[in-house]
């Protein structure tokens, strides 16, 4: 607001400054300490770019398409621990994103996208890319809200917030009218709202005693781990706690992190692709505690492993929110609260014989490490060597990214995990994820280096935010297994109707080169060696490289050829 004054011959301006909407929001987002958002920039939300300019460390990550951007910003909340931030525009913007909104929902992850909207008095006609904003983020995500007042943009920001990283947490969309934006809410506030803080509670003295007595009598009890709300934290409380009782641990699907896979009690990935022998051992199991996970349709093998609502063993189900306990499975006991506080408390008690079950914890390892031995494949290109190698050369500290494909089979079996977050997969099974989830980690932990491994067809989904490393220099090695087909559903193709493949063989570009197109080192390997070669070249290296593996398109599994499948 400008008032004119005039005073003899001279006049002035004096300036009062009103807060516009845009401004509030930018504002509670640096006092969060929320200083990072990816997206792709929309004249929706223009108002809300234009007040992020004057916010001093504020990085806005701009992505050539929105489903990278939501990919990357739920990568950058698993390894900082805070809610990842996306901002597109509305319409196509919003179901663009929605592919990296669904990882983060069935990963757990803390997200909150803000969402341009068509201008309040347009509502409802089906305005230039209106969309059910609440529709389509209640279908897709956690919850969704639409903020229309301009004197509650604080206390329903925060409460997005707060849905986002409470209970089990997921991805919150908010739409803003893009009017809205422009509002002008008055004076700077003086006194801003706190940072929503995650709420954490631990079960009763009783239920922890009963929980104590049942896993420390069995015989043969195993841990399940990983999921909703996991922390450094919670690895340490893992590891106090199976190494205290001796029981042999399992990870959940595409949670190998939760724990250092060198431990003695670790026994393997529970989920796709399971060494049989484990997978016998966890249906063999008296107690399984199921700590923070969630026994989906991966974890259980297509609920192959266990089948709902209730399983022979005894279950404990560990969870921090409570609408998760018995949802689908039929607990024995029902423990609601923080995986870490509660694991803690576990460690502390009576651990009953362990020598009693030291066969069980150790022949689960040494099944483990006998599965884990790379193994001969078709071709002079050793997938299982290569990912070994890879794994030896790397340091804990380094972050691996995968999409979803049979590639990733290989990484799970042969990579050996030390560190909590040095694992990035998508739960959801989304191909595309590897490459924008590399660049979400680099964000978050600019001096870590981050292998992203892509299938072709998955990366053929994101490859253009190849563009994106290159623009930030970003020290990301992007590995592309490239079978020349969609190899899991050639897979299922063969499995379910021999001879009749169709739509799964595709043609590929040299992806060498297209990475050289973006302004990337490349590399084409053909041979265990050469990658090896180029692989201890780059690694390290302050610039972005690309590596373009040819393997003998026949394996498509450990140890397994697509004559396999159709001889079977």
């Amino acid at each position: 607001m400008n008032e004119d004054n005039e005073i003899g011959s001279k006049s002035f301006v004096n300036v009062v400054y009103f807060m516009r909407v845009a401004d509030v929001i930018t504002h509670l987002l640096k006092s969060w300490g929320l200083l990072t958002a990816f997206g792709v920039p929309g004249e929706s939300y223009l108002a809300l770019l234009d007040s992020l300019y004057d916010i001093q460390g504020f990085r806005f990550i701009a992505f050539r398409q929105e489903g990278g951007a939501a990919m990357a910003a739920e990568a950058y909340s698993r390894v900082t621990g805070k809610p990842g931030l996306v901002m597109v525009t509305r319409g196509p913007g919003l179901t663009n994103a929605s592919a990296g909104i669904h990882v983060a929902q069935q990963g757990s992850t803390p997200l909150v996208v803000l969402i341009g909207m068509p201008a309040r008095e347009t509502e409802r006609r089906e305005a230039f890319q209106e969309i059910d904003v609440q529709a389509l983020g209640q279908a897709i995500g956690k919850a969704a809200l639409i903020i229309r007042d301009p004197h509650r943009i604080g206390e329903q920001l925060s409460h997005a917030f707060h849905l986002a990283i409470s209970g089990r947490p997921g991805p919150v969309l908010v739409g803003l009218p893009e009017d809205l934006l422009t509002e002008e809410v008055g004076d700077p506030p003086k006194d801003l709202i706190p940072a929503p803080i995650r709420p954490s509670s631990i079960p009763t003295q009783e239920l922890l005693a009963k929980a104590s007595k049942m896993i420390a009598s069995a015989k043969r009890p195993f841990v399940i781990a990983g999921g909703a709300g996991w922390t450094s934290d919670t690895t340490r409380a893992l590891e106090r706690f199976v190494s205290r009782f001796g029981i042999p641990v399992g990870a959940a699907w595409r949670r190998q992190d939760v724990i250092d896979n060198t431990h003695s009690c670790y026994a393997g990935h529970i989920g796709l692709g399971i060494n049989p022998k484990l997978a016998e051992r966890v249906r063999s199991a008296d107690v399984i505690l199921l700590a923070g996970a969630r026994l989906g349709e991966a974890t259980t093998s297509g609920y192959t492993l266990f089948s709902p609502p209730t399983i022979e063993p005894k279950l404990i189900h560990l969870h921090p929110d409570a609408n998760e306990l018995g949802a689908v499975f039929r607990p024995s006991l029902a423990l609601a609260g923080d995986p870490a506080a509660t694991l803690h408390a576990l460690a502390d008690t009576d651990p009953g014989d362990v020598a009693a079950r030291g066969s069980w914890q150790s022949n689960a390892r040494d099944d483990y490490e006998k599965f884990t031995f790379p193994i001969k494949d078709l071709g002079d290109l050793q997938l299982s060597q290569a990912v070994a190698h890879v794994s030896e050369t790397v340091t804990p500290e380094t972050i691996i990214t995968n999409g979803a494909g049979n590639y990733a089979i290989w990484l799970h079996r042969f990579f050996t995990y030390r560190l909590f977050g040095q694992q990035l997969g998508p739960q959801s099974g989304s191909m595309g994820y590897g490459i924008p989830a590399a660049i979400g980690a680099s964000f978050a932990s600019p001096k870590t280096m981050v292998v992203a491994f892509a299938g072709d067809g998955c990366a053929l989904m994101t490859i253009q935010e190849l563009a994106t490393i290159a623009e930030h220099r970003l020290p990301i090695v992007v590995i592309v297994v490239d079978n020349g087909r969609f190899g899991t559903i050639r897979m299922h193709q063969e499995r379910d109707y021999p001879g009749r493949t169709i739509g799964t063989e595709v043609t590929s570009p040299d992806f060498a080169n297209v990475a050289r197109g973006f302004g990337l080192s490349a590399s084409t390997v053909r041979t265990t060696k050469e990658f090896v070669n180029v692989f201890n070249k780059v690694f390290g290296s302050a610039d972005p490289h690309l590596l373009h593996l040819l393997p003998d398109p026949r394996a498509i599994s450990p140890g397994e050829t697509i004559s396999d499948r159709e001889d079977q």
